[in-house]
């Protein structure tokens, strides 16, 4: 008899019992109004006023919370002391924090008390509860009481919407409530619930754009696994790019990344002319990223990965794979386009016609709408480049691609082939961008951006990966540089000099960890009270809260008030949000999905969104 399975143990972290959580969504630019007391917050409000599209974006701010991070002692933790496992694994708070938290009893190991010098064991259950801060993040422009999601499509089993930039998919990091999911379940508790959605696949947070959700986990496995076939869905990205795409491969070094075919053969041995060779189906250089064997092309790079581990059944030698780093031409049927014709200037000027025109052109027509027989799929000239990429630090979510050829074997793990295909819709010279299409053929990490970023075309406002932030956004740089100067003034004091100044310059409470000057004010010298509870106490001597609160209060022998607090949080929140980047020039605009049938055949889902803000401008 098999022995009965055990459930597995899930960390016993999450809200208190009994916290009622509050949210709070809010216009963009009537909250900046409210919050411009001087004439140059006035100006930014104003400006931001202005643009219409700004005018009807939304926020949503949640009050903190008191919160159990919950975690299952990994196996590095195992023989070292909880204090410093806890100063050295989470970087959120000085170790003075953690000790003083250890004793108060905020820190349990396996739900009892312990001492700081106690010894992780496996299988301890570290708990840590807090008074948990949360950024704002965007939702569906619209009015008060439009959803705060765009529902595209739903039915039984499927839910499709579009997601707004700077919302993740699901509780991460430092987000929890503040995510698509929970947002979905505060909005429509009946239909969106707790176990009522299943995630199927990721999009950035930072990314906007199309998200299919399962209603059902055994239905999201069938999605996912469609999804990580290759060719079982299409993805359809937009993005605006720097410069007029894709000139920026005209320089000596990247042009001799194009592969060239050397030599075509006939069906009867002979060579077959230049002018001739289009005509013909010829395999890629690259499939998936990967060097095809047996390739008859000059050009591009081939790039030798970590072994994987496979064999091949005549030989007992790991298969090493070859990444390949160059580009090529085909059509909108995936056909090679290797004539001398066909060139990167060539592509440049195809761009004739309005966004939707040439969009249709490309992918053809938007599959709800009621022009598709006028608007249909075309012959596009499609820019192919293959480039492998790595996650450069896990920790910090920064990646990176190019030619790593020059690293050794054993530093050449995670590198991964990668492969994008790009068409060019628009290029508005007044701003020198350009608007393309790209669909990923693999799903590496930040992908997209770090093909563009190669390729000389970054996008326009992704200031990670060579963009600006505010690039063609006056009133939103404006808006950051008041926010900037309030936070600084709130972090400062209206003293003068920097003795005074306890947080780091730039300092933001979701990305900058609190310093011990800021900790002795908020709560080292605070002792619990008699009848206090411990909720109440972490809520008290919180210094995130004192950091909204800012220098001045700190310095103040008088109590503030709880709405005089909860106001300073939505202040801090709402200024802090204007400082960090809201979404980048990149929109999942489309998703096809075959599906099998439960009898012969398949079924092709389609659905696409509505053109981003930044997108309609080109027209």
């Amino acid at each position: 008899m098999k022995p009965r399975s055990k459930r597995k143990r899930v960390p016993r972290g999450g809200v208190e019992d009994g916290v009622k959580l509050r949210f709070d969504t809010v216009s963009l630019a009537t909250s900046l109004a409210k919050l411009a007391p001087e004439k140059s917050s006035r100006q930014s409000s104003d400006a931001i006023a202005d643009t219409s599209a700004v005018d009807r974006r939304r926020i949503r701010i949640i009050q903190p919370y008191p919160f159990r991070f919950a975690t299952f002692a990994k196996a590095r933790w195992v023989g070292r002391t909880l204090v410093d496992v806890y100063s050295q694994e989470f970087g959120s708070y000085p170790q003075s924090y953690y000790i003083s938290a250890i004793k108060a009893g905020r820190i349990l190991v396996s739900g009892r008390r312990v001492q700081c010098d106690y010894i992780v064991k496996g299988g301890d259950e570290l708990m840590h509860t807090v008074h948990r801060h949360e950024p704002a993040v965007g939702l569906a422009e619209g009015i008060e009481g439009d959803p705060p999601i765009d529902i595209l499509h739903e039915s039984e089993s499927l839910l499709v919407v579009d997601k707004p930039s700077t919302l993740p998919i699901h509780p991460c990091g430092g987000y929890n409530f503040n995510s698509l999911f929970e947002v979905l379940s505060s909005w429509r508790q009946d239909r969106f619930g707790q176990g009522k959605l299943f995630n199927v696949h990721r999009l950035d947070r930072l990314t906007s754009g199309l998200v299919v959700v399962a209603k059902s986990s055994q239905y999201a496995r069938t999605l996912s696994n469609c999804i990580m076939k290759r060719d079982g869905c299409e993805k359809i990205y937009l993005a605006r790019v720097k410069g007029k795409f894709p000139l920026g491969l005209i320089t000596a070094e990247k042009q001799e990344l194009r592969y060239k075919r050397e030599i075509v053969c006939s069906d009867d041995g002979g060579s077959v002319p230049p002018t001739k060779r289009s005509r013909m189906e010829v395999a890629p250089p690259c499939r998936n990223g990967e060097v095809e064997p047996g390739r008859t092309w000059s050009g591009g790079l081939s790039i030798s990965l970590a072994n994987s581990g496979e064999k091949h059944k005549s030989c007992e030698d790991p298969i090493s794979k070859l990444a390949g780093l160059g580009y090529w031409f085909t059509d909108s049927n995936g056909i090679v386009q290797d004539d001398e014709s066909t060139t990167v200037r060539c592509m440049a000027d195809k761009c004739q016609g309005s966004t939707l025109e040439m969009l249709a052109r490309a992918i053809g027509p938007d599959p709800q709408s009621s022009c598709q027989g006028t608007l249909e799929k075309s012959n596009s000239l499609w820019l192919n480049f293959a480039c492998p990429c790595r996650i450069a630090s896990h920790k910090n979510g920064v990646c990176e691609a190019g030619d790593f050829s020059s690293l050794k074997e054993a530093e050449r793990k995670g590198i991964k082939p990668a492969q994008t295909s790009f068409a060019v819709l628009s290029y508005d010279l007044a701003s020198d961008t350009s608007l393309i299409v790209a669909k990923p053929i693999t799903g590496r990490t930040h992908q997209i951006r770090l093909h563009l970023q190669q390729l000389g075309h970054p996008i326009a406002n992704d200031h990670c990966y060579g963009g600006e932030m505010w690039f063609g956004d006056d009133a939103g740089k404006e808006a950051y540089n008041t926010s900037r100067e309030w936070l600084d003034r709130l972090d400062r004091g209206s003293g003068t000099g920097t003795a005074r100044k306890l947080a780091p310059d730039n300092s933001t409470n979701a990305d900058t960890p609190a310093t011990e000057a800021e900790l002795y004010h908020a709560a080292a010298n605070r002792q619990r009270m008699e009848g206090e509870t411990m909720l109440d106490f972490i809520a008290s001597t919180c210094v995130w809260c004192q950091r909204c609160r800012g220098i001045d209060d700190m310095n103040s022998s008088s109590v503030i008030s709880k709405e005089e607090n909860d106001k300073a949080i939505f202040q801090r929140t709402l200024m802090e949000y204007l400082v960090r980047s809201q979404g980048i020039f990149l929109h999942a605009l489309q998703y096809n999905l075959k599906m099998a049938k439960e009898d012969e055949g398949e079924e092709i889902l389609c659905y696409r969104t509505k053109l981003p803000t930044w997108a309609r401008q080109f027209d």
